[in-house]
């Protein structure tokens, strides 16, 4: 790779990195309520499978690592596999034929379709662990998904709400247009 495409990719990485933890940080008090998911999305499908595996992986180990709900290794190692699912749920649009910089009926309504959807499997993944590592029971990480709190669900509804809009905001920079 040249070394000035190297630069604009672990710059694009820092930048959004950067985004997704602080974001992270000011949403602290909702719950669940995530820019990172769309993000890694977003930048996955602008960048390819790699960049994005990157990307969440260093979101995770800093924000993993300095989160103010305290720090658990095995829950970290889960929480970054499971953001391969953003990743990798990045590839349905382009299989699907469309270009997800569009902003017309169709496209969002794939993109919201995508987030809350794959925002399930990540919770049903990373609430199956959790049940594992702290109740002994999957099924029990399951169930308390949502009980006390709707966390999961507050997960997904902000996941289809933000997908559709952070998604062609970040193709169109990283594809090296302006944002509409």
């Amino acid at each position: 790779m040249p070394p000035r495409l190297l630069a604009k990719r672990v710059a694009s990485l820092s930048i959004l990195a950067a985004l997704a933890i602080s974001s992270n940080y000011v949403l602290i008090g909702l719950p669940n309520v995530k820019l990172m998911d769309a993000i890694v999305f977003a930048s996955s499908m602008a960048m390819g499978l790699k960049f994005g595996a990157i990307l969440a992986i260093l979101i995770w180990m800093v924000y993993g690592t300095l989160n103010p709900y305290g720090f658990n290794l095995p829950t970290l190692i889960a929480v970054m596999l499971s953001e391969m699912i953003y990743v990798l749920f990045s590839k349905i649009p382009a299989a699907l034929g469309f270009d997800a910089t569009k902003t017309g009926t169709h496209e969002p309504l794939v993109l919201a379709s995508i987030g809350l959807f794959s925002t399930l499997i990540y919770d049903l993944a990373t609430n199956a662990f959790t049940g594992y590592l702290f109740y002994g029971s999957v099924l029990m990480g399951l169930i308390t998904m949502n009980f006390p709190l709707p966390m999961s669900i507050l997960h997904e509804l902000s996941n289809a709400l933000f997908f559709p809009i952070v998604t062609p905001v970040i193709c169109r920079i990283l594809k090296g247009g302006a944002p509409a």
